[in-house]
């Protein structure tokens, strides 16, 4: 896969070794911004005021597409951040999830709770560092860069299953937006009939790639697929200028990103309310 040996620039300027910021930071800042990217590429809504990151997309689940953050911390008093979102989503007409990053947002966490939240999933931060791994596809297989609706389509198809939110990732993906700009991309993987299988998206913002919504087809499993899209994506990512990159992981891909080489910095809360909770469960 010669198109994606991409290899990071040199962390020294002239012998002078270059540190950016805290590394957890970085992973917050890309989150955000992978959080307004998929907003606005599905045509939702954002709102940031007083320290705080509200986006609510085209579908009405808490999951995924409607959520809450902190875009500092030490900011924005727990009262205040609930009462902007509870208000916020009220009037758009459901609701969210709030995000809350452990040891960086426990006060907020604590309050939330007191108000009837309950944790719905933790989320470890991984990055990586150095140069992405090689992209190795199984024989029978064909990896290949989403460069049109078609292929948005097929994403679709191959990752809204294995997240179990089949309505909230085709709303992500519902238009071109959310994949064929400047600093995002995707990868797909098809088997040898031609049927999606596998895929993966990157969104770059303050120098690394943030990569999001991997998946494999139950059918497909066990043969490596999902960590070859993942690899593809770092490399379209650091093309694209990013310097490492950053993932929230799923439980079920926590492992494979270690063994890839991704590393724990840090995890998110997320968390709803009673009402969202009891959507939810019914929903999936």
């Amino acid at each position: 896969m010669g198109g994606f040996d991409v290899t990071p620039p040199d962390e020294t300027v002239a012998g002078f070794d270059v540190k950016g910021p805290d590394e957890t930071v970085v992973a917050h800042l890309n989150y955000m911004e992978m959080c307004r990217t998929i907003t606005r590429g599905a045509g939702g809504r954002l709102l940031e005021v007083d320290g705080v990151l509200l986006w609510a997309g085209a579908h009405p689940s808490p999951a995924i597409v409607n959520g809450v953050i902190r875009t500092r911390e030490g900011n924005s008093p727990p009262k205040e951040v609930l009462d902007v979102a509870t208000k916020w989503f009220a009037d758009i007409g459901h609701g969210y999830t709030l995000n809350a990053r452990v040891g960086g947002d426990d006060d907020l966490e604590s309050f939330a709770r007191q108000r009837g939240f309950s944790m719905m999933l933790e989320l470890p931060i991984m990055r990586h560092d150095g140069p992405p791994p090689e992209v190795t596809v199984p024989e029978g297989y064909a990896l290949s860069r989403v460069e049109d609706a078609q292929d948005l389509g097929d994403l679709v198809e191959a990752v809204a299953g294995p997240f179990e939110l089949p309505d909230e990732v085709a709303s992500v993906f519902a238009r071109p937006e959310a994949v064929l700009s400047p600093f995002t991309a995707a990868v797909i993987v098809r088997d040898a009939d031609g049927r999606p299988v596998a895929g993966a998206w990157t969104g770059v913002s303050h120098s690394v790639a943030g990569i999001g919504f991997v998946g494999t087809a139950e059918r497909a499993r066990g043969r490596g697929l999902g960590t070859a899209a993942t690899a593809a994506a770092m490399r379209l990512g650091y093309a694209m200028g990013a310097r490492a990159a950053v993932l929230q992981a799923s439980p079920m891909g926590r492992s494979v990103y270690a063994r890839m080489g991704f590393r724990e910095i840090g995890a998110y809360r997320l968390l709803v309310d009673s009402a969202s909770s009891a959507m939810l469960q019914g929903t999936h």
